[in-house]
Protein backbone atom coordinates (compact mmCIF):
# COMPACT_ATOMS: atom_id res chain seq x y z
CA UNK A 1 0.00 0.00 0.00
CA UNK A 2 1.02 3.42 -0.37
CA UNK A 3 2.19 5.71 2.31
CA UNK A 4 0.32 9.44 2.50
CA UNK A 5 1.84 12.44 3.70
CA UNK A 6 0.62 15.74 4.82
CA UNK A 7 3.22 18.91 3.49
CA UNK A 8 4.37 19.21 7.03
CA UNK A 9 4.99 15.25 7.45
CA UNK A 10 7.21 15.58 4.36
CA UNK A 11 8.66 18.47 5.10
CA UNK A 12 9.89 17.26 8.50
CA UNK A 13 10.97 14.06 6.98
CA UNK A 14 12.55 15.06 3.47
CA UNK A 15 16.37 14.69 4.64
CA UNK A 16 15.39 11.22 5.97
CA UNK A 17 13.35 9.78 3.66
CA UNK A 18 14.50 6.73 1.13
CA UNK A 19 14.27 7.70 -2.50
CA UNK A 20 10.90 6.18 -3.92
CA UNK A 21 10.84 4.94 -7.88
CA UNK A 22 7.62 7.52 -7.97
CA UNK A 23 5.79 10.45 -6.33
CA UNK A 24 2.36 11.86 -6.32
CA UNK A 25 1.67 15.14 -5.07
CA UNK A 26 -2.02 15.77 -4.91
CA UNK A 27 -3.22 19.14 -3.86
CA UNK A 28 -4.80 22.66 -4.95
CA UNK A 29 -2.10 24.64 -3.63
CA UNK A 30 -0.08 25.47 -6.58
CA UNK A 31 2.84 27.23 -4.09
CA UNK A 32 3.07 23.92 -2.00
CA UNK A 33 3.06 21.38 -4.53
CA UNK A 34 5.87 23.25 -6.59
CA UNK A 35 7.89 23.66 -2.64
CA UNK A 36 7.24 19.64 -2.99
CA UNK A 37 8.23 19.01 -6.16
CA UNK A 38 11.58 21.24 -5.78
CA UNK A 39 12.33 19.18 -2.53
CA UNK A 40 12.05 16.04 -4.22
CA UNK A 41 14.11 17.00 -6.89
CA UNK A 42 17.02 17.99 -3.56
CA UNK A 43 16.36 14.83 -2.79
CA UNK A 44 17.10 12.62 -5.86
CA UNK A 45 20.01 14.84 -6.83
CA UNK A 46 21.88 12.59 -3.82
CA UNK A 47 21.23 9.20 -5.44
CA UNK A 48 21.37 10.50 -8.99
CA UNK A 49 23.88 13.65 -9.47
CA UNK A 50 23.06 13.98 -13.05
CA UNK A 51 19.52 13.17 -14.68
CA UNK A 52 17.76 14.11 -18.10
CA UNK A 53 13.93 16.06 -16.91
CA UNK A 54 11.47 15.43 -18.69
CA UNK A 55 8.16 17.51 -18.01
CA UNK A 56 4.54 16.52 -19.68
CA UNK A 57 1.11 18.09 -19.21
CA UNK A 58 -1.70 14.87 -18.69
CA UNK A 59 -3.76 17.24 -20.98
CA UNK A 60 -1.20 16.97 -23.87
CA UNK A 61 -0.56 13.76 -23.88
CA UNK A 62 -1.35 10.73 -26.01
CA UNK A 63 -1.40 7.18 -25.07
CA UNK A 64 1.89 6.45 -26.93
CA UNK A 65 3.63 9.15 -25.77
CA UNK A 66 2.95 7.96 -22.38
CA UNK A 67 4.24 4.34 -23.16
CA UNK A 68 7.50 5.74 -25.15
CA UNK A 69 8.42 7.81 -22.42
CA UNK A 70 8.34 5.20 -19.61
CA UNK A 71 10.02 2.32 -21.77
CA UNK A 72 12.65 3.91 -23.50
CA UNK A 73 15.90 4.82 -22.50
CA UNK A 74 17.85 8.59 -22.19
CA UNK A 75 20.21 9.38 -25.04
CA UNK A 76 21.18 12.28 -22.91
CA UNK A 77 21.96 10.60 -19.64
CA UNK A 78 22.18 7.79 -17.91
CA UNK A 79 19.45 8.78 -15.16
CA UNK A 80 15.84 10.46 -15.40
CA UNK A 81 13.17 12.12 -14.18
CA UNK A 82 9.32 12.29 -15.74
CA UNK A 83 6.93 14.64 -14.17
CA UNK A 84 3.80 14.60 -15.26
CA UNK A 85 1.91 17.67 -13.85
CA UNK A 86 -2.51 17.88 -14.49
CA UNK A 87 -2.18 14.27 -14.36
CA UNK A 88 -5.30 14.07 -13.09
CA UNK A 89 -6.47 15.56 -16.32
CA UNK A 90 -4.94 12.11 -18.28
CA UNK A 91 -6.60 11.93 -21.36
CA UNK A 92 -8.48 14.75 -21.39
CA UNK A 93 -8.50 17.54 -24.72
CA UNK A 94 -9.90 19.88 -23.12
CA UNK A 95 -11.76 20.02 -19.74
CA UNK A 96 -15.28 20.28 -21.34
CA UNK A 97 -14.07 16.49 -23.09
CA UNK A 98 -13.47 14.47 -20.88
CA UNK A 99 -12.29 10.72 -22.17
CA UNK A 100 -12.61 8.48 -19.76
CA UNK A 101 -11.44 5.35 -21.42
CA UNK A 102 -8.49 6.94 -22.49
CA UNK A 103 -7.31 8.28 -19.14
CA UNK A 104 -8.14 4.39 -17.78
CA UNK A 105 -5.54 3.12 -20.44
CA UNK A 106 -3.03 5.72 -19.48
CA UNK A 107 -3.27 4.98 -15.53
CA UNK A 108 -3.17 1.35 -16.60
CA UNK A 109 0.43 1.59 -18.17
CA UNK A 110 1.45 3.76 -15.57
CA UNK A 111 0.80 1.41 -13.18
CA UNK A 112 1.87 -1.31 -15.49
CA UNK A 113 5.25 0.15 -15.73
CA UNK A 114 5.06 0.96 -11.52
CA UNK A 115 5.07 -2.88 -10.93
CA UNK A 116 8.79 -3.05 -12.24
CA UNK A 117 10.18 0.42 -12.38
CA UNK A 118 13.50 1.12 -14.07
CA UNK A 119 15.61 1.87 -11.22
CA UNK A 120 17.13 4.74 -12.95
CA UNK A 121 14.10 6.41 -13.66
CA UNK A 122 12.17 8.30 -11.50
CA UNK A 123 8.24 9.39 -12.23
CA UNK A 124 6.41 12.42 -10.41
CA UNK A 125 3.02 12.61 -10.86
CA UNK A 126 0.94 16.23 -9.83
CA UNK A 127 -2.17 16.55 -9.66
CA UNK A 128 -5.37 18.87 -8.00
CA UNK A 129 -6.89 15.59 -7.37
CA UNK A 130 -7.16 12.14 -7.75
CA UNK A 131 -10.26 9.24 -7.65
CA UNK A 132 -9.05 6.63 -5.58
CA UNK A 133 -12.15 4.46 -6.31
CA UNK A 134 -10.87 4.05 -9.76
CA UNK A 135 -8.78 1.04 -10.75
CA UNK A 136 -6.61 2.60 -12.13
CA UNK A 137 -5.51 5.41 -9.55
CA UNK A 138 -6.03 3.32 -6.83
CA UNK A 139 -3.11 1.23 -8.30
CA UNK A 140 -1.40 3.99 -9.11
CA UNK A 141 -1.83 5.42 -5.41
CA UNK A 142 -0.59 2.05 -4.23
CA UNK A 143 2.92 2.45 -5.94
CA UNK A 144 3.63 5.78 -5.18
CA UNK A 145 4.55 7.96 -1.99
CA UNK A 146 1.56 10.28 -1.64
CA UNK A 147 2.25 13.88 -0.63
CA UNK A 148 -0.75 16.10 0.22
CA UNK A 149 -0.45 19.55 -1.09
CA UNK A 150 -4.33 20.94 0.70
CA UNK A 151 -4.33 24.90 1.55
CA UNK A 152 -3.46 25.88 4.99
CA UNK A 153 -7.31 25.58 6.58
CA UNK A 154 -6.24 27.38 9.91
CA UNK A 155 -3.55 29.37 12.28
CA UNK A 156 -2.26 26.16 13.33
CA UNK A 157 -0.94 24.90 9.82
CA UNK A 158 0.72 28.71 9.69
CA UNK A 159 2.48 28.25 13.21
CA UNK A 160 4.03 24.93 12.25
CA UNK A 161 4.88 26.23 9.12
CA UNK A 162 6.73 29.19 10.95
CA UNK A 163 8.72 26.66 13.43
CA UNK A 164 9.94 25.32 10.42
CA UNK A 165 11.01 27.69 8.48
CA UNK A 166 12.68 28.92 11.40
CA UNK A 167 14.63 25.93 11.84
CA UNK A 168 15.47 25.15 7.95
CA UNK A 169 17.24 28.79 8.46
CA UNK A 170 18.90 28.52 11.28
CA UNK A 171 16.95 31.52 13.02
CA UNK A 172 15.00 31.86 16.03
CA UNK A 173 12.11 34.56 16.72
CA UNK A 174 11.07 35.85 20.06
CA UNK A 175 7.37 34.58 21.34
CA UNK A 176 5.85 38.23 20.76
CA UNK A 177 7.29 38.96 17.63
CA UNK A 178 5.92 35.04 16.54
CA UNK A 179 2.73 36.24 18.27
CA UNK A 180 2.45 39.46 15.76
CA UNK A 181 3.66 37.77 12.43
CA UNK A 182 0.79 35.43 12.78
CA UNK A 183 -1.41 37.66 13.22
CA UNK A 184 -0.18 40.30 10.64
CA UNK A 185 0.13 37.36 7.60
CA UNK A 186 -2.48 36.29 5.66
CA UNK A 187 -3.30 32.43 6.09
CA UNK A 188 -1.45 31.60 2.91
CA UNK A 189 2.21 30.02 2.53
CA UNK A 190 3.27 31.68 -0.34
CA UNK A 191 2.45 35.44 1.42
CA UNK A 192 4.28 34.14 4.18
CA UNK A 193 7.60 33.06 2.54
CA UNK A 194 7.40 36.25 1.12
CA UNK A 195 7.28 38.55 4.10
CA UNK A 196 9.44 35.57 6.06
CA UNK A 197 12.22 36.81 3.28
CA UNK A 198 11.86 40.53 4.07
CA UNK A 199 12.96 39.82 7.44
CA UNK A 200 15.78 37.54 6.49
CA UNK A 201 16.80 40.25 4.61
CA UNK A 202 16.57 42.79 6.94
CA UNK A 203 18.16 41.44 9.77
CA UNK A 204 21.19 39.93 7.87
CA UNK A 205 23.48 37.59 9.39
CA UNK A 206 21.67 38.00 12.91
CA UNK A 207 20.24 34.78 14.54
CA UNK A 208 17.00 36.34 16.65
CA UNK A 209 14.14 37.98 14.91
CA UNK A 210 12.61 40.21 16.87
CA UNK A 211 9.10 42.03 17.70
CA UNK A 212 10.29 45.22 16.48
CA UNK A 213 12.09 43.61 13.46
CA UNK A 214 8.49 42.25 12.39
CA UNK A 215 6.58 45.90 12.81
CA UNK A 216 9.13 47.23 10.67
CA UNK A 217 8.65 44.56 7.72
CA UNK A 218 5.00 44.00 8.31
CA UNK A 219 4.25 47.67 9.26
CA UNK A 220 0.60 47.92 8.63
CA UNK A 221 -2.25 45.14 8.10
CA UNK A 222 -3.56 44.94 5.04
CA UNK A 223 -7.12 46.53 4.14
CA UNK A 224 -10.10 44.65 5.64
CA UNK A 225 -7.86 41.64 7.69
CA UNK A 226 -10.09 38.74 8.58
CA UNK A 227 -9.12 39.41 12.61
CA UNK A 228 -10.24 42.81 12.03
CA UNK A 229 -13.64 41.19 10.71
CA UNK A 230 -13.62 38.68 13.08
CA UNK A 231 -13.46 41.06 16.08
CA UNK A 232 -16.50 42.69 14.51
CA UNK A 233 -18.41 39.90 14.32
CA UNK A 234 -17.95 38.81 17.31
CA UNK A 235 -18.56 42.20 19.09
CA UNK A 236 -22.14 41.89 16.78
CA UNK A 237 -22.05 45.71 15.99
CA UNK A 238 -23.98 45.56 12.71
CA UNK A 239 -22.72 48.84 11.29
CA UNK A 240 -19.11 47.56 12.02
CA UNK A 241 -19.41 44.86 10.32
CA UNK A 242 -21.31 46.23 7.49
CA UNK A 243 -18.16 48.36 7.04
CA UNK A 244 -15.54 45.54 7.55
CA UNK A 245 -17.19 43.46 4.58
CA UNK A 246 -18.10 45.89 2.31
CA UNK A 247 -14.12 47.11 2.76
CA UNK A 248 -12.65 43.49 2.17
CA UNK A 249 -15.21 43.47 -0.96
CA UNK A 250 -13.49 46.33 -1.87
CA UNK A 251 -9.95 45.41 -1.91
CA UNK A 252 -10.29 42.27 -4.17
CA UNK A 253 -11.86 39.84 -1.48
CA UNK A 254 -14.49 37.11 -3.10
CA UNK A 255 -17.62 37.16 -1.56
CA UNK A 256 -17.83 33.18 -1.09
CA UNK A 257 -14.12 33.75 0.40
CA UNK A 258 -15.86 36.29 2.89
CA UNK A 259 -18.85 33.53 3.12
CA UNK A 260 -16.10 30.70 3.88
CA UNK A 261 -14.72 32.99 6.82
CA UNK A 262 -17.96 33.52 8.42
CA UNK A 263 -18.91 29.96 8.30
CA UNK A 264 -15.13 29.17 10.03
CA UNK A 265 -16.08 31.85 12.50
CA UNK A 266 -18.94 30.06 13.33
CA UNK A 267 -17.81 26.47 13.65
CA UNK A 268 -15.50 28.24 16.18
CA UNK A 269 -18.41 29.66 18.01
CA UNK A 270 -20.84 26.43 18.08
CA UNK A 271 -17.12 24.32 19.42
CA UNK A 272 -17.29 26.51 22.19
CA UNK A 273 -20.85 26.54 23.01
CA UNK A 274 -20.42 22.52 22.52
CA UNK A 275 -17.71 22.05 25.16
CA UNK A 276 -19.55 24.45 27.57
CA UNK A 277 -22.48 22.16 27.56
CA UNK A 278 -20.42 19.08 28.29
CA UNK A 279 -18.94 21.07 31.10
CA UNK A 280 -15.68 21.43 30.03
CA UNK A 281 -13.94 23.97 32.02
CA UNK A 282 -12.71 27.64 30.17
CA UNK A 283 -9.01 27.15 30.99
CA UNK A 284 -9.62 23.01 29.35
CA UNK A 285 -11.43 24.86 26.21
CA UNK A 286 -8.17 27.23 25.95
CA UNK A 287 -5.53 24.73 26.29
CA UNK A 288 -6.82 21.99 24.69
CA UNK A 289 -9.56 22.73 21.89
CA UNK A 290 -9.22 25.44 20.22
CA UNK A 291 -5.86 25.08 18.53
CA UNK A 292 -7.06 26.33 14.98
CA UNK A 293 -7.08 29.94 16.42
CA UNK A 294 -4.23 31.66 17.08
CA UNK A 295 -3.32 31.66 20.77
CA UNK A 296 -3.20 35.65 21.09
CA UNK A 297 -6.75 35.15 20.07
CA UNK A 298 -8.32 32.23 21.95
CA UNK A 299 -9.82 34.09 24.69
CA UNK A 300 -11.73 36.85 22.49
CA UNK A 301 -13.43 33.88 20.90
CA UNK A 302 -14.93 33.24 24.68
CA UNK A 303 -16.01 36.49 24.54
CA UNK A 304 -17.40 36.51 21.11
CA UNK A 305 -19.60 32.90 22.05
CA UNK A 306 -21.41 34.90 24.41
CA UNK A 307 -22.59 37.51 22.07
CA UNK A 308 -24.37 34.38 20.10
CA UNK A 309 -26.41 32.02 22.04
CA UNK A 310 -26.35 28.40 21.27
CA UNK A 311 -30.24 28.56 20.28
CA UNK A 312 -29.51 31.12 17.29
CA UNK A 313 -26.72 28.78 15.36
CA UNK A 314 -28.76 27.22 13.65
CA UNK A 315 -30.51 29.75 12.69
CA UNK A 316 -27.19 31.11 11.92
CA UNK A 317 -26.00 28.42 9.68
CA UNK A 318 -29.27 28.37 7.46
CA UNK A 319 -29.05 31.71 6.52
CA UNK A 320 -25.08 30.98 5.81
CA UNK A 321 -26.14 28.15 3.17
CA UNK A 322 -29.31 30.49 1.83
CA UNK A 323 -26.69 32.92 1.02
CA UNK A 324 -23.79 30.67 -0.84
CA UNK A 325 -26.84 29.23 -2.96
CA UNK A 326 -27.93 32.90 -3.55
CA UNK A 327 -24.32 33.59 -3.96
CA UNK A 328 -23.92 31.24 -6.75
CA UNK A 329 -27.64 31.10 -8.18
CA UNK A 330 -28.64 34.54 -8.14
CA UNK A 331 -28.01 37.54 -10.38
CA UNK A 332 -28.36 39.81 -7.32
CA UNK A 333 -25.03 42.03 -6.60
CA UNK A 334 -22.61 40.99 -4.00
CA UNK A 335 -22.83 44.14 -1.93
CA UNK A 336 -26.61 43.31 -1.37
CA UNK A 337 -26.52 39.38 -0.76
CA UNK A 338 -23.66 39.92 2.10
CA UNK A 339 -25.37 43.29 3.42
CA UNK A 340 -28.31 40.41 3.89
CA UNK A 341 -26.50 37.85 5.15
CA UNK A 342 -24.90 40.11 7.55
CA UNK A 343 -28.06 41.70 9.09
CA UNK A 344 -30.15 38.88 9.48
CA UNK A 345 -26.92 37.40 11.93
CA UNK A 346 -26.48 40.84 13.73
CA UNK A 347 -30.06 41.05 14.11
CA UNK A 348 -30.84 37.76 14.96
CA UNK A 349 -33.48 37.39 12.68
Amino acid sequence: MSKTLTCTQFFTQASTLKPQPAYLIIGKDAYLAEKVYATIKLSIKKSMPAYELITLYGDELAVSEISEYLDSYSIFSENRLIVIKNADRLGEEDKNRKQPEKQKRMLELLSDYLKQPEPTQVIILMAESVDGRLAGWKAVKDACLCIESEPIRHAGHMKSWLESTLREHGKSMDLKAKNLFLEKVELDFCAAENEMEKLFVYIGDRKNITEKDVNATLPISRTGTISDFYKALGSRNTQDVLAKMLDMLANDWKDLQILSNIIRFFMSIWKIHALRAKHITENEILKSHLNDIFETQRNDYLAYARKYSPTELPGIFKTLLETDAQIKLSMAESETLMTLCILKICRGE
